[in-house]
């Protein structure tokens, strides 16, 4: 009975995560040609009494002698990307994105790693003190060019996190991401371009384009683009180009939003 119970979940687990498409990616651990100190690195902090473990990828061309200002991407894992090691975070979403174009990727990222979700003002603390960290020790990281993005479980953190601190970011990016109506005074300031796929069996896009809605029709700055496709995978095709990242570049805290290149209209 044991092991048919173990077979199950098995099974489950796999199901589940090839429905979502949560499956690991290629990231360059090993920073092939990357200068010294560049690329992604593991490192550790202390935070409420523990220490935590995160990745950071370093741009190549960064100089910490004589730096000049990059934007800075935060990103929230998913739930089966939850743990302690750092790295696992990395490898779904963004951090095979950023693997893929490590030679010219203008942006710092940064990526937080919580034991399981983003629910909850512990999580929430855990990521902004993740993101101060590296704030801290690399003055090139631009803190007025700070956005936010996440997938699943971590799209769902990204609103709320912005909601919950509207001032520190310069944009956000939630994919395939539960929403929460009470929050929408909070993100009409913040130049915001959400995805997701029409078909989604663990998030509704019905609810996402809502929210996107709702936020158009209070006066804030909203893209939603949907995809025609059955999934929870909406990032790889999100990421799949460069528009996103263009986009990310022209944000600027507290300076309103720029045109989204290739968004959807707010329905």
């Amino acid at each position: 009975m044991r092991a048919m119970l173990k077979l199950s979940g098995i099974l489950l687990t796999c199901c589940f995560a090839l429905l979502t498409g949560c499956s690991a990616k290629h990231v360059d651990w090993e920073n092939q040609g990357a200068p010294a100190g560049t690329g992604f690195l593991t490192k550790s902090f202390e935070f409420d009494g523990e220490t935590r473990n995160y990745t950071v990828f370093v741009p190549w061309s960064y100089n910490a002698q004589n730096p000049q200002k990059y934007p800075v991407i935060m990103f929230l894992h998913g739930v089966l990307e939850g743990g302690s090691n750092g790295r696992k975070c990395v490898t779904v979403g963004l951090g095979p994105a950023v693997s893929e174009r490590e030679r010219t990727f203008p942006f710092f990222a940064v990526f937080p790693q919580s034991g399981s979700d983003w629910v909850g003002e512990k999580k929430m603390a855990l990521a902004i003190a993740t993101l101060d960290q590296v704030l801290k020790d690399y003055p090139g990281a631009d803190r007025d060019r700070v956005s936010v993005t996440g997938l699943s479980n971590g799209g769902d953190g990204t609103w709320k996190i912005a909601a919950r601190y509207p001032d520190r970011f310069a944009a956000i990016v939630p994919m395939c991401s539960s929403v929460d109506y009470d929050d929408v005074p909070a993100l009409t300031k913040i130049p915001i371009w959400c995805f997701h796929n029409s078909v989604d069996p663990f998030r509704s896009s019905g609810r996402a384009a809502s929210m996107c809605r709702r936020i158009k029709e209070a006066g804030g700055n909203v893209q939603y683009t949907e995809y025609g496709t059955f999934g929870h995978n909406c990032w790889e095709q999100a990421f799949s180009d460069d528009e996103v990242f263009k986009w990310l570049l022209n944000q600027r805290r507290n300076s309103g939003a720029a045109t989204t290149p290739g968004g959807a209209a707010v329905p």
